[in-house]
């Protein structure tokens, strides 16, 4: 007959048999306070986390010290719970041990984080001496050990000046590609469909699982599920929230206020009006205060403009 603490540890293990499980409920009926503490602490270590993981280090017939069933008195009794609790600590401690480096060897590389919650683009300069622009509502990530690894996750929208380091790759990982570079300045803009990138000088890569395109200075492409394709004809305000530099042709009065809530701090609203759809506008400003250009859109659009605290109301 197998010695009862061997049973026991293929009990808590789950690994008892039918047979087995009946020797430790009729166990159970002479030892009901020993059985409670050593089912409580075995549920304490929280097995579940280990479920499906490998670790030849654990033995359930060792992991506890031999407990003799005849020790029965008050006294006897708290040597037993306390040479469980030993040995179940022992046990756990092997287990997790190598559950933690399971799961660090598992990991991937540490990030540093970004995040433009201004309502205005932020400039950052990268450990490398990369200049970014980070648009508002945007949120950049880059390895922590940036010198030798040049890696980035970008949501939202951002303009790089890279600075050229051709034993490193400046990589950009987003949702819908990732770009590489040694040294150039681009934009890019990673929307809820596709990732689209503006050369201003320099080359860059553009490539994801279904095609790739190399840009020069003045090509723009756009990744997306479907590939990488260039794109010939760029709207030429691409990355006007950046430089402040604006270029309206007829342009939507609704895709002006887009345009300008990407540059400046202050917020401007349209207002609806019984009178009808407000006009297109045209005009070109290079990096003007934004009252500027409001005046320029109330004197061309018949619209009245309604100054508060960071918000401009055009109705």
């Amino acid at each position: 007959m197998n010695d009862i603490n061997d049973i026991l540890a293929k009990h808590f293990s789950g690994e008892a048999t039918v047979e087995e499980t009946q020797k430790v409920e009729e166990w159970k009926l002479q030892h009901a306070e020993e059985y409670a503490v050593m089912s409580e602490a075995w549920k304490t270590a929280d097995k579940n986390l280990l479920e499906g993981l490998e670790f030849k280090t654990f033995d359930h017939k060792t992991a506890w010290e031999k407990v003799d069933e005849q020790l029965v008195d008050e006294k006897e009794i708290k040597v037993i719970k306390m040479t469980f609790y030993k040995r179940v600590a022992a046990a756990c401690a092997i287990l997790l041990a190598g559950f933690a480096g399971f799961w660090l060897l598992n990991q991937g590389p540490s990030y540093n984080t970004f995040a433009n919650t201004d309502n205005a683009p932020k400039e950052i300069t990268l450990p490398d001496g990369s200049n970014v622009w980070l648009a508002a509502n945007s949120t950049l990530d880059y390895q922590e050990d940036f010198e030798n690894e040049r890696n980035l996750k970008l949501k939202g929208e951002a303009f790089f000046e890279v600075a050229r380091d051709e034993a490193h790759p400046f990589i950009i990982t987003t949702e819908f590609g990732e770009i590489e570079v040694l040294g150039t300045a681009f934009n890019v803009n990673v929307t809820e469909n596709s990732t689209e990138v503006g050369v201003d000088h320099g080359r860059v890569a553009v490539r994801n699982e279904n095609g790739e395109e190399d840009l020069t200075i003045g090509e723009f492409a756009v990744a997306n599920a479907d590939g990488v394709k260039e794109i010939s004809n760029p709207d030429v305000n691409y990355n006007s929230w950046k430089t402040g530099i604006f270029n309206f042709n007829e342009t939507s009065i609704n895709e002006v206020i887009d345009l300008l809530n990407k540059h400046y701090a202050t917020k401007v609203e349209l207002v609806s009006s019984e009178k009808g759809e407000v006009e297109s506008f045209s005009g070109t400003f290079a990096d003007e205060p934004i009252e500027t250009i409001i005046e320029s859109i109330v004197l061309t659009c018949r619209v009245e403009a309604e100054y508060g605290d960071n918000l401009i109301r055009l109705k």
